[in-house]
């Protein structure tokens, strides 16, 4: 699962569970991962709960009771800005030049993934954007290698 992070007032991530819990992460920091309707504290979302049960965070979420009406009002105004992760890179440029100067299939390939990231961030589903983005980033990689491969065989299937 990837989780994003509100940490010091910027969008973090994505983070493991194991790499937010070795993160300065209170249960009062804001995270968001796919499921979640909205951003919530970390102490409240179901999946990174469990790392604030402990004894520790009763000490924590005690010492910060008289910062919590500061902290909430600023988290709602952190929150309501930003519901959703970045967008991917798209790669369509790189696509593009693939497409014209290396191995024209790998272009065509690498324009649909792009296309494919672009169409899953705006519908949503944000795991599928990233999966598409790297995709696409792949296949660019492969059709540079592949054109640099084939050019010193241009003149001999000429």
């Amino acid at each position: 699962m990837k989780i994003w992070v509100y940490l010091n007032d910027i969008q973090q991530g994505p983070y493991t569970l194991e790499e937010l819990s070795q993160l300065p992460v209170t249960a009062s920091t804001p995270v968001w991962y796919e499921g979640l309707p909205q951003w919530l504290p970390a102490g409240e979302a179901p999946e990174t709960a469990a790392l604030f049960e402990s004894a520790g965070s009763q000490a924590d979420a005690a010492s910060n009771d008289s910062a919590k009406p500061a902290e909430t009002l600023h988290l709602q105004q952190t929150v309501s800005a930003t519901d959703v992760p970045p967008c991917p890179p798209t790669f369509v440029g790189w696509s593009i030049f693939v497409l014209i100067c290396c191995f024209p299939i790998g272009g065509v390939l690498g324009l649909i993934f792009s296309s494919l990231t672009g169409n899953a961030y705006d519908s949503g589903n944000y795991e599928k954007a990233v999966r598409m983005s790297e995709y696409a980033e792949w296949t660019i990689i492969l059709s540079i290698v592949m054109g640099l491969v084939m050019a010193p065989l241009v003149p001999f299937l000429l």
